[in-house]
């Protein structure tokens, strides 16, 4: 009879990476069911930064047009919206993913907008793939 011990390769609050399995959040894996790893990337929505700004720009062009005591206010507001819209369109990141990939295909098991933790795990999960053998 031969004892198989449980290796860890990564763990914090809610991530367990060993030799059986894999606890991404909610979801586990069986490593003998995990045929790849790969990080996805979605990238940024930036389409509501955009929009706040292109509104703004025609809040302030049409008050401008008008002329008359009011039309300062008008473009004021609309020289906020599209300050604030350029400014939420630049700071929207992309999200990262841990790709598994098994017999039933691929599954996005975990996302994050840190890239560095994404690619942690998913070396955590190679080498657990590698170590199995």
């Amino acid at each position: 009879m031969t004892s198989s011990q449980e290796t860890t390769y990564y763990q914090d609050s809610t991530v367990t990476i060993s030799n059986s399995r894999a606890v991404l959040g909610a979801k586990t894996y069986a490593m003998v069911n995990i045929t790849s790893v790969s990080m996805g990337e979605k990238p940024a929505n930036r389409t509501p930064g955009i929009a706040l700004a292109l509104i703004g720009l025609a809040i302030a062009a049409c008050t401008g047009s008008m002329g008359g005591n009011s039309a300062g206010g008008g473009i004021g507001i609309g020289v906020v919206l599209i300050i604030a819209g350029i400014a939420l369109a630049a700071i929207v990141k992309p999200s990262y993913i841990v790709r598994i990939g098994s017999a039933g295909g691929e599954s996005d098991a975990l996302v994050s907008n840190n890239r560095e933790y994404i690619q942690k795990l998913v070396s955590a999960v190679n080498e657990a793939i590698i170590k199995r053998g």
